[in-house]
């Protein structure tokens, strides 16, 4: 509120000299400029710098009333500006009779002054609009990104029980057939969810998102009585690369889920490159015989939401699907 009173005044003292020096050109041409006078002696000065401190009430006046009393309450706003205009008015009557000794007629000042009356009250009125919608236009900004954090939120939260549903299906499949493999399936579970759970950061190095993938495909790899061709090749500078956690993920995902993973089958085949600024990222399985589960997936509608939000129009996604096979071609592009 401060800064705004603080821009108010410097603009109004502003507004004064151009109104009175326009209206008071004729005399400064001929150089007997009558409101410039008041730069003339110390009475001169301390009389001009009074004038502006009063006439500013009559912007400051309204701009607060604005500020105390709109959107709500516009009628309350018109009434009390209107009764504080007269209060205004008739104060600097007084106050001129008295700094000049002399009795002023009252119809005389007012038509004297009412054009500058005027202009100050439109000033501090136009000044608190503008303002006003700067205010919510930033209002409305700060609500987007807030509603779009939320979102993310909500679309990552989804990402964590829907993974930990299917590993721990996978989990209850080791434990069934007795397998040696359930003890260290629940020590890769117990390793991926640290990561889900504890980098909650917006955005984690490209090279962590690449661990974890390589987790969660070992994970895979031990609920099969059969080696499993899932190679992952990694290409470029990794290191200095940024990505939203958990982005990935999903297609390896839906990768493991249904495609081909028996002994003769192609597997997973998963590419990341890392450039200047982009990340590209391909993987391409085969595609299973047996039917998706009835529930349905959430991951691959996740991702896409999640990418719109995260890279508008800086992101390109494919995904081509064939009779064989399912292929994710997706690249990126950081901000400079």
């Amino acid at each position: 509120m401060r800064k705004r009173l603080i821009l108010l005044l410097v603009m109004y003292v502003a507004l004064y000299f151009l109104l009175h020096i326009a209206y008071d050109l004729p005399n400064l041409v001929n150089g007997r400029s009558h409101f410039l006078g008041f730069t003339h002696g110390l009475g001169s000065l301390i009389n001009g710098i009074m004038n502006i401190a009063v006439y500013f009430l009559f912007a400051l006046v309204p701009y607060l009333l604005l500020f105390r009393f709109y959107p709500r309450r516009v009628f309350v706003f018109v009434l009390l500006t209107l009764l504080s205009l007269v209060v205004l008015f008739y104060f600097c009557y007084v106050l001129e009779e008295w700094k000049w000794n002399r009795d002023l007629r009252l119809k005389n000042y007012f038509l004297e002054n009412i054009f500058y009356a005027f202009m100050f009250v439109v000033y501090g009125i136009v000044f608190f609009f503008i303002r006003y919608a700067q205010h919510k236009e930033l209002e409305q900004k700060d609500m987007v990104i807030q509603n779009r954090q939320s979102e993310l939120s909500f679309l990552r939260s989804q990402i964590n029980p829907h993974f930990l549903f299917n590993s721990l299906h996978n989990i209850y499949s080791l434990m069934y057939q007795n397998s040696a493999g359930a003890q260290e399936a629940i020590l890769g579970l117990s390793d991926l969810l640290r990561y889900m759970l504890y980098d909650a950061s917006e955005k984690v190095p490209l090279q962590k998102e690449i661990e974890y993938i390589d987790r969660y495909i070992a994970l895979q790899r031990i609920r099969f009585d059969h080696p499993v061709h899932a190679p992952m090749h990694i290409t470029g500078d990794t290191s200095g690369m940024q990505i939203p956690p958990l982005l990935l993920i999903p297609f390896v995902e839906n990768a493991f889920k249904h495609g081909d993973l028996t002994e003769a089958g192609d597997g997973v085949s998963i590419t990341i490159h890392a450039g200047n600024r982009n990340i590209y990222f391909h993987c391409v399985n085969k595609k299973g015989h047996g039917l998706k589960d009835a529930v349905g997936g959430i991951g691959l509608q996740n991702v896409k939401r999640r990418l719109e939000l995260l890279y508008p129009d800086r992101h390109v996604l494919k995904v081509k699907v064939t009779e064989t096979h399912f292929t994710i071609n997706l690249e990126v592009t950081n901000e400079q």
